[in-house]
């Protein structure tokens, strides 16, 4: 990697400073004040999850990385303390598995990080800037009786890979996002990923995983592309470390990302280059052949879903290769509204997780798993106790059974603290939510996505229903809107959404929604056998007419904000 003067600001930044040299300057930060704090040190806070809050007047968020969203109960009491004792008792679940606290000051930060490393066994090195961030997988990745086959701890593995690489990859172009499971509805979104693998079952019955590269969102969104290869159950723990590591520093190497920071992202070396020349030079720098197969292109099967309620899982005492492992536990799958909770209920959580668990707290089986559509999981439940603990779950607000809607609706940060969304999300998600539960039901795997902007932090081009935040003005008012896509799936056939509406004015959209979900509940495919159309394949024979038609945009003033009303 060479640095070059024409290169974009960012990387003048990391090459005077990397943006791990920024951790010693933290003690020293809250000594001295948020003033202290160089403009440019700002960006590299980023690379231990410090995010500046809008208005940047002082606070900060502060991503909490969780490979594979796995925390202990002991884990999840000790960030809820943090997130009362310093962000207001605010706890958001990301898309990525994480967990967000708001309204930190830099003096909060030497305690907070002692907790979190010290305390809770975590660390948020690589959690944002221009890093491998968070490892995403299943929920239920090693205890779904219907996974593929077992990853172990690869997932830990993989983050941990990362942490230990320190500055051999701490300077990337941007952000690099992975994502691994076996899980055969692909609920880790595979193809949205830099770099992802899936399970596999080929046609002699072999099984293993495919490799993607090169997807992403944000306002330029790409499906990831299959590297047609095949990397056998055997050889997973050896093979899946190398390729993540030296696809992570093909993507270092790209020096010609680094001059524009909008196509500074892998997805664009991918399609300037193919698939096929990232195969070639990671195989070069293996040292060695890949499985080539030229029938793995994309996951069979990929919906909208996410593993909430009650269910079965495979016992971790049993080994999964015994044959009298069965799914002797019961994992709760918990719905949570707009991913978003009270640092009380967090607590109440990892309470929960421990004493339900079999063996209770002595057993030390409580695990909970957060979900990349912001739910939350409680594994190894015994079955005994279940009923107690869904009664409790209940008088926490936190019920696992819960109508459709709440497990389906994913929300980003919003205008809230975000600095670069372009209206208020999470408050606009809860009267969304409360319109659509007590008016229309769904009865299928459904994605609502509600996003502030463009960059797509909710995932709106992917969800059967994409929602991204504009202004329009409404009754002689500049107010927030939404343009809505709809029909975006994963899977054997892979779209992005399609826009649809256009800047429908936030006052009336749960009312738009309500419409369409309404007429495709009533005008969907259902066949004999009792199998229902998807929203995706409705939208796709329902053209845009007919759509507008049943949503009734009411009037208003039509035309978008221009020169001064544009400002937001």
């Amino acid at each position: 990697m060479g640095f070059h003067p024409d290169m974009a600001k960012n990387e003048h930044l990391k090459a005077a400073k990397d943006g791990l040299d920024v951790w010693g300057d933290i003690a020293t930060f809250a000594a001295k004040g948020y003033a202290s704090i160089p403009d440019d040190d700002f960006p590299r806070l980023r690379w231990y999850g410090i995010y500046q809050q809008k208005p940047n007047e002082g606070h900060f968020m502060w991503r909490i990385k969780l490979p594979g969203g796995r925390v202990t109960p002991q884990q999840a009491v000790e960030l809820a303390k943090v997130a009362d004792k310093f962000g207001r008792g605010i706890v958001d679940i990301t898309t990525r598995q994480d967990v967000q606290f708001h309204w930190m000051t830099i003096e909060d930060f030497p305690e907070a990080l002692d907790r979190v490393y010290n305390r809770a066994g975590l660390y948020v090195d690589f959690a944002c800037g221009d890093t491998p961030r968070n490892v995403c997988s299943c929920t239920l990745d090693g205890m779904l009786p219907t996974e593929m086959f077992p990853l172990g701890n690869l997932v830990q593995k993989l983050s941990d890979l990362y942490k230990a690489a320190g500055k051999e990859l701490s300077n990337l172009p941007r952000k690099f996002k992975t994502s691994i499971s076996t899980c055969p509805l692909h609920c880790h979104q595979p193809q949205i990923n830099d770099l992802s693998a899936f399970g596999v079952i080929r046609e002699d019955g072999s099984r293993g995983l495919g490799v993607m590269v090169g997807g992403g969102l944000s306002s330029t969104p790409h499906f990831a592309q299959s590297l047609r290869v095949f990397v056998p159950q055997a050889d997973v723990q050896r093979v899946i470390p190398d390729i993540w590591y030296h696809v992570c520093c093909i993507f270092r190497d790209a020096d010609e990302l680094r001059y524009k920071r909008k196509r500074a992202r892998i997805k664009f070396l991918v399609a300037d280059k193919g698939w096929q020349w990232v195969r070639d030079e990671l195989e070069r720098r293996l040292g060695y052949l890949l499985i080539h197969d030229e029938s793995i292109i994309n996951p069979r099967g990929a919906m909208h879903t996410d593993h909430v309620g009650v269910g079965d899982q495979l016992d971790p005492r049993v080994s999964p290769a015994d044959p009298s492992a069965t799914a002797r536990l019961k994992y709760v799958g918990v719905p949570v509204s707009r991913g978003r909770l009270r640092a009380e209920q967090f607590a109440a959580i990892g309470e929960l997780a421990a004493r339900f668990a079999a063996g209770g707290v002595a057993g030390g089986l409580g695990e909970i798993r957060l979900s990349q559509k912001q739910n939350l999981v409680l594994m190894n439940i015994d079955p005994v106790g279940l009923p107690a603990l869904l009664k409790e779950l209940e008088q926490i607000g936190l019920p696992a059974v819960a109508p459709a809607w709440r497990r389906s609706l994913v929300s980003c940060t919003g205008g809230q603290f975000c600095n670069l969304a372009v209206v208020e999300t999470k408050e606009r998600s809860r009267e969304i939510l409360r319109h659509l539960e007590e008016t229309v039901g769904i009865d299928v795997p459904f994605m609502l996505s509600i996003s502030g902007c463009a960059n797509a932090c909710a995932q709106f081009q992917v969800a059967d229903i994409g929602m991204t935040g504009t202004k329009v003005l409404y009754n002689g008012q500049k107010v927030d809107a939404f343009d809505i896509l709809m029909g975006g799936q994963m899977g054997d056939v892979p779209r992005f959404g399609r826009e649809v509406l256009e800047k429908v004015p936030s006052p009336v959209v749960h009312q738009v929604l309500e419409r369409v979900t309404r007429a495709y509940m009533e005008n969907r495919i259902v066949t004999i056998e009792g199998d229902k159309e998807s929203f995706a394949d409705f939208s796709e024979r329902i053209d845009d007419a007919q759509f507008q038609a049943w949503a009734q945009v009411p009037p208003r003033e039509v035309r978008a904000p221009t020169g001064a009303d544009a400002a937001v």
